[in-house]
């Protein structure tokens, strides 16, 4: 009997995947595999149970921030496209931890890019 049920326990776990991980957890394996979105939609939910807890505005904000970056070394965007988005991801980070200074400086150095594009006429 008891092996039944340790193999049945086995078997719901292979089947549930990540279903048995914490949600921060699931986010950061989301993160891990470039699925950014699904990670901060899990994130935000885990927000609105616990709008006070500063890890998990932590943990958002550097998801934030590792997507922007992820953006910005995006062969297959252009330049305009990706910056923009990578721009809005940053800043998003930046509001919820203004302490990511690695968020600041691509924040920074994306709006030195946009000026010369301005300045250069380049669309």
């Amino acid at each position: 009997m008891k092996k039944s049920v340790a193999f049945l326990l086995f078997l719901s776990l292979l089947t549930g995947g990540c279903s048995f991980f914490d949600p921060v957890s699931k986010a950061q394996h989301l993160t891990n595999k470039g699925k950014y979105d699904d990670a901060i939609k899990i994130l935000n939910k885990e927000i609105e149970k616990k709008p006070e807890s500063v890890p998990l505005k932590s943990v958002l904000a550097q998801t934030y921030s590792d997507y922007g970056l992820a953006l910005c070394q995006d062969p297959n965007k252009s330049p305009k496209v990706k910056y923009t988005k990578a721009k809005e991801q940053f800043a998003m980070a930046l509001a919820l931890n203004p302490y990511l200074t690695d968020a600041k400086d691509m924040y920074e150095m994306i709006e030195k890019i946009q000026e010369s594009f301005e300045k250069n006429s380049i669309d």
